[in-house]
């Protein structure tokens, strides 16, 4: 068996245990190249871009099949630190928004958090963000219970998390 053979017999055992759509496209890119197909063919084959198809080809030559592998994408840049995470997860569970001046407020929100957050880390979440923020810290939301009052106030706290959840105790 020829080295041509047997890269196009790697790419079609890769294409055929392929579960990644991205990867797919990657791999029978270089499979039509290998195959003798021109290069504007598998542009417009794939709905690529020649410059992708180029950068395709140029990484499979560079390293073969596991240089097609795709990096993993680094997103957007955390607003808070880890510290400063640990902080709001002291502060929502240790405190309530009364005790750190937010007057005749008994019950933690998103909107209070989202302020909170603001005024100390100058994070500007929008609510949305706030909620996946406490979400992936740990939070669930939940409606605020009401009782009839017995003369003590009690005011909604939030315990230590039990198998990673954070839940509301009276």
């Amino acid at each position: 068996m020829d080295s041509f053979t047997k890269e196009l017999s790697e790419v079609s055992i890769a294409i055929k245990k392929c579960k990644n759509r991205r990867m797919l496209e990657r791999y029978e890119a270089v499979r039509l190249y290998l195959e003798g197909h021109d290069i504007v063919h598998i542009s417009s084959t794939s709905g690529r871009c020649l410059k992708t198809i180029y950068n395709y080809l140029n990484a499979y030559q560079a390293g073969g099949l596991e240089a097609l592998n795709m990096k993993p994408s680094s997103g957007r840049p955390a607003m808070l630190t880890a510290e400063e995470k640990q902080i709001v997860v002291d502060v929502l569970t240790n405190n309530a928004p009364r005790d750190i001046g937010f007057q005749s407020e008994i019950n933690w929100t998103s909107s209070i958090v989202r302020e909170w957050i603001n005024s100390t880390f100058n994070a500007k979440y929008s609510p949305s963000g706030i909620r996946f923020l406490l979400h992936e810290l740990g939070f669930t939301c939940t409606r605020p219970s009401y009782y009839k009052s017995t003369g003590t106030e009690q005011i909604l706290q939030l315990e230590p998390p039990k198998n990673g959840v954070f839940n509301s105790i009276q």
